[in-house]
């Protein structure tokens, strides 16, 4: 069997140790890069359509036509979070992740069996009501596994959160702000 001269090179540097940190230190700002790009854009479209301050939030760089200085805020935080190990980064990944799911299986119950009102047969209780109950208490079993200080943290950020849109919203008076439907 005979290997290209370019196959046999990767091959002897994906086997040393000085491989595995080149392929790996690639690899982690390939991902850092998607990560970084696709925030950047999801707080442009909050400011486009109003969730964050337009002039900050919705502004595009007019040579580049990226959003510049949501780019710029997200290097800076994540120059922040420089400090955190990977326990504590991987902590707070988790509560974002948790709340989501959780929120995704109640929203499916919220949604179909109770606002569409999808109850009335076997399969409606089992989609509508019973997987989803399942997959929040499966969650719900992540949530008492999660560590302590992540869930502090996550806790402190929905804070802000519900106070930034206690704001927006003139406590709670105006409705919330919604997300223009482009496609």
């Amino acid at each position: 069997m005979r290997h290209s001269l370019k196959s046999c090179c990767t091959l002897r540097v994906k086997r040393s140790r000085l491989g595995a940190l080149i392929f790996s230190t690639i690899t982690v700002l390939a991902s850092g890069m998607a990560a970084h790009a696709g925030v950047a854009r999801l707080m442009y479209v909050m400011g486009r359509d109003g969730v964050f301050p337009k002039s900050f939030f919705g502004y595009v760089h007019p040579k580049w036509r990226t959003p510049a200085m949501n780019i710029i805020l997200v290097g800076a935080i994540a120059l922040l979070a420089i400090n955190f190990d990977l326990v504590m980064a991987t902590a707070l990944i988790n509560f974002g992740a948790l709340v989501a799911f959780t929120f995704v299986n109640l929203s499916v119950i919220s949604q179909f069996w109770i606002r569409e009102k999808r109850n009335k047969t076997l399969k409606d209780h089992f989609q509508y009501l019973f997987l989803p109950m399942c997959g929040a208490l499966t969650v719900g079993a992540l949530w008492v596994n999660l560590e302590e200080s992540s869930m502090v943290l996550g806790l402190i950020w929905a804070a802000i959160g519900l106070i930034y849109l206690a704001c927006v919203t003139k406590s709670f008076r105006n409705p919330v702000p919604q997300y223009e439907d482009v496609a």
